[in-house]
């Protein structure tokens, strides 16, 4: 199955789908945000790691797993977390209007994590049920934000806050404590010749789908020491490192008089409307109307 299918219980009774990630094919997550009423779903097995997170309106939701009934007086702010693999006995909101933003982690998103940054025991992890936290709040939402508004390098930031919302489940989440905690020793910086070779294999690549994956392994580390020694190097993220660089490309091909549709194309964006967004909100200009200023 496809981490959409996670969403299929959803699709019965009541309610609409206001936004999905579907159109910016993430590789490791997928976010959809929905409006809910009134409506139940019946047993079924959680097949993903699933975060929801009521963004407005109230009401009155309900669970029942492990033979208990958890009831919830759902408001902004109001986090359900749902292991892979949990069997849920049924599912139902009894009254109320919610918009929710759901965010589905792939079943094994959890343990990858643990293992390259060294936790043990973390196989079988189980969540709570519902917490409050502002962290995963302010992942949601520029998750949503990203959802809503595509910009230069939006997939490797996803990437990059997918990873941070394993680490906040873990470190933070987790129903039973981990036999060592993460271990967040500083990573040094990348030796130049390390830097030099992912430099290089980023601007080859800036019109391809980059992710931190390919990075780390041009680099020979793991993705998560890869980021921290990336930032300690280059003062900046692989998401802000490559979403200037294109962004400076794009500029580079404007000056080159290539068509807006082609451009966007050639930068890795889904569409000349996102890449106008993007270019616009960096630089407060419409790429047409920068091009028209530097042929003065």
């Amino acid at each position: 199955m496809t981490l959409a299918d996670a969403s299929d219980k959803y699709e019965v009774g009541p309610g609409r789908l206001l936004q999905s990630s579907a159109p910016r094919g993430w590789s490791n997550m997928f976010a959809e945000f929905r409006l809910h009423v009134s409506g139940r779903a019946d047993t079924f097995v959680q097949p993903v790691t699933e975060i929801s997170m009521v963004f407005r309106g109230e009401g009155l939701v309900r669970r029942r797993d492990s033979g208990e009934t958890h009831t919830t007086y759902a408001k902004p702010g109001v986090i359900w977390l749902c292991s892979a693999g949990q069997q849920i006995e049924w599912l139902e909101m009894e009254q109320g209007v919610l918009e929710i933003l759901h965010l589905y982690l792939p079943p094994a998103a959890l343990l990858d994590y643990a293992t390259e940054r060294g936790f043990k025991g973390a196989t079988g992890q189980s969540l709570r049920y519902t917490v409050n936290d502002p962290l995963l709040e302010q992942i949601g939402r520029a998750i949503l934000s990203e959802m809503q508004a595509e910009t230069a390098a939006g997939s490797l930031l996803v990437e990059s806050l997918g990873s941070s919302l394993s680490a906040r489940l873990l470190q933070s989440h987790s129903t039973s404590a981990l036999a060592v905690a993460a271990r967040l020793s500083s990573a040094g910086k990348l030796a130049p010749r390390r830097l030099s070779r992912v430099l290089e294999y980023i601007h080859a690549h800036l019109g391809d789908a980059l992710d931190i994956r390919g990075m780390a392994t041009t680099a020979n580390l793991s993705r998560f020491h890869f980021a921290r020694a990336f930032k300690a190097s280059t003062g900046h993220t692989p998401y802000q490192y490559v979403s200037a660089q294109r962004l400076a490309q794009a500029k580079v091909l404007l000056a080159q008089n290539q068509p807006l549709a082609q451009i966007a194309l050639a930068l890795n964006f889904s569409s000349q409307a996102n890449f106008t967004r993007a270019f616009r909100r960096e630089f407060g200009i419409t790429p047409g109307r920068y091009r028209e200023q530097e042929s003065r």
